[in-house]
């Protein structure tokens, strides 16, 4: 299934999509063993790590959304839905032989 960015649709499905899990758990090391610092699964700080093809119109459109630091809805592949999301671009490449299309590498961050 196709992603979404507010209404902006990718052009096929994700080529990857991770879900980084923000759970904030630590081990610390004592002279005799260990103890565990646990403060649980913090929703809000998952994220999502993507990349996708987008046709290029569509592409700028986030391009546009990215640089005015905007607030996203973010639709995964599953159909969720998640709202008012950080999005950050971490990378973007032509597609050889496609100049319309643009592969996106970008994340997602809960908010």
């Amino acid at each position: 299934m196709k992603i979404k960015i507010n209404d902006i649709e990718s052009y096929r499905s994700p080529e990857s999509l991770t879900i980084n899990i923000d759970d904030r758990i630590e081990k610390i090391p004592l002279i005799n063993g260990n103890t565990v610092q646990d403060y649980g699964h913090i929703e809000n700080g998952d994220s999502f790590v993507v990349s996708c093809l987008f046709s290029k119109t569509n592409f700028n459109s986030i391009l546009a959304l990215w640089r005015a630091r905007q607030r996203v809805t973010f639709t995964d592949d599953s159909g969720e839905v998640w709202q008012n999301c950080r999005m950050v671009i971490r990378s973007y490449k032509y597609e050889p032989r496609f100049p319309d299309y643009v592969m996106l590498d970008f994340e997602i961050w809960r908010c």
